[in-house]
């Protein structure tokens, strides 16, 4: 059903029955337009993702053991440096349950 307005106020109609609409406000009667109900049905919407990842980190092509799920593979992050004078940041991200460990240079 579409929305129709009343002539006199300019306030939205709701529909009293099938064929009469009463203005909230005015009081003002007006017959609802033939034509005007539509038989359209909507498409359901698919659900997205599902289907083409299996869960696993199609970049994850290092080998490595991780140390919370033991799968055998991981993805290299390299975070860069922020200052000359730091040494890079260098991720190991697993590819099944996403646990990131720290690699690179360790300091006491």
């Amino acid at each position: 059903m579409a929305i129709s307005f009343c002539k006199e106020c300019k306030n939205i109609l709701p529909p009293h029955s099938e064929s009469i609409t009463i203005c909230p406000n005015c009081g003002l009667y007006q017959e609802i337009e033939k034509g005007l109900i539509s038989k359209e049905k909507f498409k359901k919407k698919s659900e997205k993702g599902s289907g083409v990842n299996s869960g696993e980190n199609v970049y994850a092509s290092y080998e490595n053991t991780c140390q919370k799920c033991g799968f055998g593979k991981a993805q290299i992050i390299d975070m860069g440096v922020k200052y000359s004078d730091e040494d890079t940041l260098i991720f190991l991200k697993c590819g099944k349950c996403g646990f990131s460990e720290r690699i690179g240079r360790k300091t006491s």
